[in-house]
Formats: structure tokens, sequence, C-alpha cells
């Protein structure tokens, strides 16, 4: 009976487990591998618990399956939320798959990241922001965040840093020169860097130049002056 017990409130310790983990807002419990993870645990608790009952009804084997379900449907019910998770990261799986969003290049949704940002959780949101930028190597969005992020924090280094390497996946004119504005205000302005402010912008230049953002960037050139 003893390993019964055992076998049991290990069972509902990992139910209970899943079921604080789907509570909480961590983007690998909102995940197809957080379902595996579950699924994994709940095997091993699950066999477990049939070697306990096996053992508590060694001398009546008729027993066995009584000490499984008593054993199983209290971690069933702890295990309510959890389901609910899985049914939503299912479904939400099958609309994406319907929808053809899983053969197709698409952006990511940055949701985690700018909540994080919300609550002032910079170092988070900056490592949300450069995991995007390996899962979409095309898309600057995930490091522009992680620049953002990095700037918030006060490491305005690592900032310039992110924001170089997003700038050097935007195709867009309009874009391009907008970042690299930015990247030169900063440089300017934060570290103190004019002659870098004015490096940055000098190398988009003949990129953009002759054009109407062209224009835009030697006009922001020529207010940074020239170097002494």
């Amino acid at each position: 009976m003893a390993w019964f017990a055992v076998s049991a409130v290990l069972l509902w310790a990992i139910c209970l487990g899943l079921t604080v983990a789907s509570r909480q807002d961590h983007p690998f419990f909102h995940r197809p591998a957080f379902i595996f993870a579950g699924v994994a645990s709940l095997a091993a608790g699950f066999g477990l618990l049939v070697l306990g009952s096996s053992a508590a009804a060694e001398n009546e084997r008729a027993y066995g399956p009584l000490f499984v379900i008593m054993g199983f449907v209290p971690g069933l019910l702890l295990l309510i939320p959890w389901l609910m998770r899985v049914v939503a990261i299912v479904t939400d799986e099958a609309q994406r798959s319907v929808t053809g969003l899983d053969h197709m290049k698409v952006r990511r949704s940055y949701d985690e990241a700018g909540r994080l940002m919300h609550e002032r959780r910079f170092d988070e949101a900056e490592r949300e922001g450069l995991e995007g930028a390996v899962e979409q190597p095309d898309d600057p969005e995930p490091l522009r965040l992680a620049g953002e992020a990095a700037l918030a924090a006060g490491r305005v280094q690592d900032a310039v840093g992110h924001f170089r390497g997003a700038l050097a996946r935007i195709t867009s004119d309009e874009d391009r020169a907008s970042l690299a504005i930015r990247i030169a205000e900063i440089e300017e302005r934060r570290l103190g860097d004019a002659a870098g402010a004015r490096r940055t912008l000098e190398r988009i230049l003949p990129d953009l130049y002759p054009g109407k953002w062209g224009d835009y960037v030697r006009e922001r050139l020529d207010r940074l002056g020239r170097p002494s």
C-alpha cells in the first residue's frame, strides 16, 4: 500500500505542477513543446501509478484497476487547467495550419516582447527579441525590439548593435533611412560619438541616393556638421 500511496502522490504532484505551469505567461507554456513535455511527465507518473497499484493489489489482482482509478481520478481533476491550455494550443496550431500560416514566411507575433516592455522587464524583452531574430532570420522587427529593450535598460552600445542588425535586414528604403537616422541620433546624443553618427549615415547614403530618402539622410548628415 505504501508504494501505491507514493506513486499516487507523485502523479498528483506532476498534475499540479502542469496546472501551475499552464497559468504562467512564459512563451514556452503557449507552445506545442509544452504539451509534449506534459505528456512525457504524465506517462512517467502514470507508469509509476500502475506499478504502485500492482504492488498494492499483489494478493488480489482484481483490485489493481481499482487502485489505478483511485489514483488517477484526483490527478485528472488537478489537471483540468492544463487540459484547457492544451486545447487552446492545439486549436491555435490547427487554425495556423488551416490558414496556411505554417507554410508561409510570416512575421511572428511580438505581443510577448511588447508586454514585457510595458512591464519594464527590459532584459526579458531583449531576450525575447533575440530569440525571435533566430527564428525569423529575415525579419528586422525582433532585433529592433531587442534594441529598444536594451536602450530602455541603459545598455546603449548593445542597443546600437541590435539596431544595426535590424538595419541589415530591412529592404524598404524608407525604413532603412528612418532606422539609420535613429542609430545616428543615439550615437551622437547618448554615446557622444558624432563621428560614428556620420559614418552610419555615410554608409547607407549610397544605397538611397539619389532619391527621396537619400535626400532625407543627406539632410540629417548635413545637420551633423563636418568632423573636426
